[in-house]
């Protein structure tokens, strides 16, 4: 069973076994004991959408101008979209004539969108401000649906003064 956290709490980056409150511009004094929350709570709730504090997304492995000061590990967004069946008529016709299929290609589009959405969202429950080596990985699930998976390595970093 999954609780819910109240809207705007997020895992205090100070301490992440308390929870606390984001504006939307910036953390506030406001802290409370954390609530047991499965990273996968997002799982089927529709398109994700991060609305939390800012996390920086990276394919480097550093970040020019930050300097890490923990790593929390290994973090992921996944999601798996089923193709609709305009699409596959669409892509049956491409296949024979050519061109971009363009059912596909927005379909990859909102997935990578979504699976990143999800990697900010579990980078926040481990503590983390930031992901280094971002990559992405798909696959196909029984001819009919793509899975796409961010996943990166959640860090806490801090401005380089200077």
């Amino acid at each position: 069973m999954t609780t819910s956290t109240p809207a705007g709490w997020y895992p205090n980056p100070d301490n992440p076994k308390q929870l606390r409150l984001w504006d939307g511009q910036q953390w506030t004094d406001q802290v409370q004991a954390s609530i047991s929350e499965q990273p996968d709570a997002a799982i089927g709730q529709g398109p994700a959408r991060y609305s939390g504090p800012p996390i920086l997304v990276v394919t480097t492995n550093d970040l020019p101008g930050y300097r890490i000061t923990q790593v929390h590990g290994e973090v992921f967004g996944i999601t798996v979209r089923a193709r609709n069946a305009f699409s596959n008529m669409g892509a049956g016709f491409r296949t024979m004539f050519g061109g971009e299929v363009k059912g596909y290609t927005q379909l990859l589009s909102d997935s990578r969108l979504e699976a990143v959405e999800r990697l900010r969202y579990a980078t926040v429950q481990v503590g983390g401000n930031a992901v280094v080596g971002m990559r992405f990985d798909t696959g196909e699930i029984a001819d009919m649906m793509n899975e796409v998976a961010a996943y990166g390595t959640a860090v806490t970093v801090e401005r380089i003064a200077g």
